[in-house]
């Protein structure tokens, strides 16, 4: 078990570009890749940079309120106690699920790995529903679940206690804090040894040591298998091409029941030997956190900072001037396109360089890099992965055709970093081949030195009249104008042209946006045509999703609405109003209930046929 020489994560050689890279990859990958599982990292660690500091977690926005601090050296016994523990619950390589419904409380980060090491760990995004829950447990037929008690988080408490006696393959409930009834965490480690393993762990890299959810239908989850071969993997790229090791210090902004907070700004800095500190057990959510975020950077002298672009931006809005961080050497951004003003923005108000990174769930957050000892390209999300493959092809998906340098089209990866699956092998079908080609969904194309370049997602293309037109090419155009802090842009229905765009605008803080300027701007710089928005509305957020990601399907939402609302005022006069909600019926068709007031039942014969052409099904009643 330890006759192999490990090593760290921390970097070969400095890359520059993609031949640094290539001469990473002239090296046998088991020379430079000595893990075969997540323990073998931290056993390296603790050997070669023992004393150094790995972890700490913050309890709030403050960075005196420490709830846990751990060595290198300290952090291996902790992960072996914890492991130690979920062994003797049962918890096997293939055999048992940890399922985790917590904020990350001091105590998670250590569980979490422990649970991987001795089998496979689960992070369930606490914010879902209790009916999303059960049906996540029960797709991974979890026995162990870890919660809080109800003064660490009152709302995980009551959805845990509630889904209890809907999963029934549940077994054992740990609570951290406060057993109420069930059994303790710090009672349950206490019992455990720290120094050694009481079990021989996966010597497999294929082996399976982690779930995460990433979408899917009611009733049927989307779940993705990670294993320690896919997890050694990405941490290795990402300390290779951002040139993390031990004297790095990271802020990690993500929530844990993403890879972006696993991965990304965790266990790739742990296993260079770095120090990752989590700003708070609700990430950056909480507007005292990012109030307070460059004050955690300041005391814990960072050399990173990291966040998805919404995060960015305000990050950026909460600088001070004379804000003094000379520590910092980059700020990692990824998740989504960074738009080019909020990028532009934050390092003039900062003085920060940006290094744009890319992945997904299903390649362990790992799939290209922007070189962190090197010099980023704006708008590029960098190189691959060393080890890897990367390609374009073409979006036409009766000829998926390579594409050439600087030529868009859809992305795939493949490399070692892979997952295997997703728990329910029938939804691999168009996302895994079988030789192990994962079709991302996104659109982009390489320069002709091999940087990556996004430019959206497939599914986020507006089609006008069969015109794909790249919500990113109008977005940049809109982050430019001087009061729109941030925009996206989205298809709304059209009865000629099929789809065309429209435009959400969030204004800078105590700004006014002059909305027909913006759209002079707009015309004027939006060199095609067919791309400039029919709508421009102005909201006060974006919505996102629980890590920060801006969520264009409740924005495609509010564009139906606002078409509903224009074909109203346009057929049915200034006096009607209307009241329109959007759903998903069971099919997962979209469904437009429209409430209309003040209109004549000609104009409301007139509305419905000049709805009935869009791919929407629309339901109109009068309401007086």
């Amino acid at each position: 078990m330890h006759a192999r020489a490990l090593k760290t994560t921390r970097p070969v050689r400095p890359v520059l570009s993609i031949a640094d890279i290539a001469a990473i990859e002239a090296c046998p990958y088991d020379e430079l890749v000595t893990a075969h599982n997540l323990y073998d990292l931290f056993r390296a660690t603790a050997l070669h940079v023992p004393d150094r500091p790995a972890l700490t977690v913050l309890r709030s926005e403050h960075p005196e309120d420490v709830g846990l601090s751990l060595t290198h050296g300290q952090l291996l016994c902790e992960i072996t106690r914890a492991a130690n523990l979920f062994h003797a619950l049962g918890i096997r390589p293939r055999a048992g699920v940890v399922a985790f419904l917590a904020p990350t409380l001091p105590q998670l980060p250590v569980l979490l790995l422990g649970a991987q090491v001795a089998g496979t760990a689960s992070t369930l995004n606490y914010l879902l529903s209790a009916d999303a829950l059960a049906d996540l447990l029960n797709a991974q037929q979890a026995s162990v679940l870890v919660i809080p008690d109800p003064s660490l988080d009152a709302a995980c408490w009551t959805k845990a206690r509630a889904l209890i006696d809907r999963v029934a393959t549940i077994r054992q409930v740990l609570v951290i804090g406060e057993p109420a009834g069930h059994l303790g965490v710090d009672e349950a480690l206490g019992a455990h040894r720290g120094d050694a393993l009481d079990f021989e762990p996966a010597a497999e890299r294929a082996a399976i040591c982690a779930l995460f959810h990433t979408g899917g239908t009611t009733g049927r989850p989307k779940v993705v298998q990670l294993t320690h071969g896919n997890q050694v993997h990405a941490a290795f790229g990402f300390a290779q091409v951002f040139g993390y090791d031990e004297h790095d210090v990271i802020i990690d902004g993500f929530p844990f029941f993403h890879v972006g907070g696993t991965i990304t700004a965790g266990l790739s800095v742990l296993s260079a030997g770095g120090h990752v500190i989590v700003p708070s057990p609700y990430a950056l959510r909480p507007p005292a956190v990012v109030q307070g975020y460059w004050k955690i950077v300041q005391h814990f002298r960072a050399t990173t900072v990291s966040g998805v672009p919404t995060s960015i931006a305000a990050l950026a809005n909460a600088w001070t001037p004379g804000t003094d961080v000379p520590h910092v050497r980059m700020a990692v951004t990824g998740g989504a396109v960074l738009p080019k003003a909020v990028g532009s923005r934050f390092e003039a108000v900062t003085g920060i360089r940006l290094f744009e990174t890319y992945g997904m769930t299903e390649s362990a957050a790992a799939i290209a890099f922007n070189p962190g000892r090197g010099v980023p390209l704006a708008g590029s999300v960098g190189f691959r992965a060393p080890y890897s493959q990367t390609r374009i092809v073409s979006l036409d998906p009766g000829k998926p055709e390579p594409c050439g340098a600087n030529e868009s089209g859809l992305v795939q990866v493949r490399g070692p970093q892979i997952f295997p699956g997703y728990l329910d092998p029938l939804q691999d079908a168009g996302t895994l081949s079988a030789d192990g080609w994962l079709t991302t969904g996104d659109i982009g194309y390489f320069t002709a030195d091999e940087r990556l370049v996004l430019t959206g997602r497939e599914k986020d293309l507006i089609v006008r009249s069969g015109h794909n037109i790249d919500p990113a090419a109008i977005e940049d155009v809109a982050n430019q104008f001087e009061s729109v802090q941030i925009s996206a842009a989205v298809a709304m229905p059209d009865a000629y042209a099929g789809e065309v765009p429209a435009l959400f605008v969030v204004p800078q803080p105590g700004a006014v946006i002059d909305l027909a300027a913006l759209e002079r701007h707009l015309e004027a710089n939006v060199h095609e045509p067919p791309a400039r928005p029919r709508s421009v509305l102005q909201i006060d957020a974006l919505p996102v999703t629980a890590v920060g990601k801006i969520f264009k399907p409740q924005l495609r939402d509010l564009a139906i609405q606002e078409k509903v609302r224009q074909e109203v005022a346009r057929l049915c006069g200034p006096g009607a109003k209307a009241r329109v909600e959007v759903r998903l019926d069971t099919h997962k068709h979209t469904c437009v209930d429209v409430a209309v007031s003040g209109a004549t039942a000609a104009q409301l014969d007139a509305l419905v046929q000049a709805l009935r052409p869009l791919p929407q099904s629309y339901a109109i009643a009068s309401i007086g």
